[in-house]
């Protein structure tokens, strides 16, 4: 099957062109970014022979059966309608739009393709994300669940772990993406405030993997309870319902610090299983799943389920699903919902009107 991808940025460097070549039924022949010079340079360090400096270019030429999208995700819903449009093979990194209706485009646009159109929600794909799907069924109920999330300050281990190919778009297309950039994310939250402006776009890009991950386990949320932000917008905290009514704490945070932290724990009237990823930017790292069981006496067991890279699992998901031998499991109508959700996160908590489809 042939690849390209558009945006040849941090994570498309560090993950997908590396796993999508790794891939026997893959052959990545196309890169596009609008920094030629870091095209080339990933190109030839990846043996891909193609090289663009657009979505529209790489499509036109016709070349490729299938794209990777890893461009911001505010341009998202241009290149995805473009890709979709030509009957390509369409993955896109989460979270699928920095809007509501950026959202709403893609969903009208995979729903008018007959291409299979799959994001790229990692966590999903982590083997121990599906141990504790497995786990879950063996308690007597959910009391409470609990997500915790303060992300790190990634750029900095990133910098230590991988030699990046740096390069910045032309002065004029910055400027032009961060006005795009921030009108949808005006429209999203229903305000300019700069506080509000700033924690929304630190948080669509991260909390996303978490409430996606939530929905995997416990499907829809039927009410948001309660919302604050503070900490000058670097936390978000949300008392949320999921279908059957199953109560959810959800806690999301920016920091400084290099170490990471990102749990979901689920405790039940008999057990308690606790769900902790690895720093995803560090390949191989295997997320731990900790089980306990029992009243009276106490069963407490901690499973390491694989070394296998969730990166490189949804990219191979996603190819059987080109194939046909695998069902989408994160889809853009969820994706899109996660969206919604969060953009409703910051809605509530300004008491303003929501949608409420999540």
């Amino acid at each position: 099957m042939r690849v390209g991808v558009v945006g040849c940025g941090t994570i498309a460097q560090v993950m997908h062109v590396p796993y999508l070549a790794e891939l026997p039924a893959v052959e990545l022949v196309a890169l596009a970014d609008p920094v030629q010079s870091r095209a080339r340079t990933l190109a030839d360090r990846c043996n891909v022979p193609g090289r663009y400096s657009t979505a529209d270019e790489l499509v036109a030429d016709g070349d490729v059966e299938a794209v990777v999208v890893c461009t911001p995700s505010h341009t998202h819903a241009d290149v995805v309608e473009t890709t979709l449009d030509a009957g390509l093979h369409t993955f896109v990194e989460k979270p699928l739009a920095a809007s509501p209706a950026d959202g709403d485009r893609m969903v009208k646009a995979a729903a008018e393709s007959d291409a299979v159109a799959m994001v790229g929600y990692m966590k999903r794909y982590d083997p121990a994300y599906e141990r504790a799907r497995e786990e879950l069924l063996s308690l007597d109920g959910v009391d409470l669940v609990t997500a915790y999330d303060t992300d790190p300050d990634h750029q900095r281990i990133i910098e230590e772990v991988y030699d990046l190919i740096e390069g910045d778009p032309p002065a004029s297309l910055i400027e032009e993406s961060r006005h795009e950039r921030r009108r949808a994310i005006e429209s999203a939250i229903g305000t300019d405030e700069e506080l509000l402006v700033e924690a929304y776009d630190f948080q669509i890009e991260h909390v996303c993997h978490d409430v996606n991950v939530l929905r995997g386990l416990f499907g829809a949320v039927e009410a948001i309870e309660d919302v604050d932000v503070f900490a000058d917008g670097r936390y978000v905290t949300a008392r949320l319902t999921y279908e059957g009514g199953v109560p959810c704490v959800l806690e999301s945070g920016d920091s400084e610090r290099k170490w990471f932290e990102e749990y979901v724990r689920v405790d039940g009237p008999n057990g308690m299983v606790r769900l902790s990823f690895s720093n995803p930017f560090i390949r191989n790292t295997p997320s731990e799943l900790q089980v306990k069981r029992g009243i009276e006496e106490l069963t407490d067991t901690a499973y390491t389920p694989s070394y296998d890279e969730p990166f490189k699992r949804e990219l191979a998901w996603f190819v059987d699903c080109i194939d046909g031998e695998r069902a989408v499991r994160t889809s853009f109508q969820e994706a899109r919902a996660d969206v919604e959700l969060i953009a409703d996160l910051f809605r509530t908590y300004q008491g303003l009107e929501t949608h409420g489809a999540y």
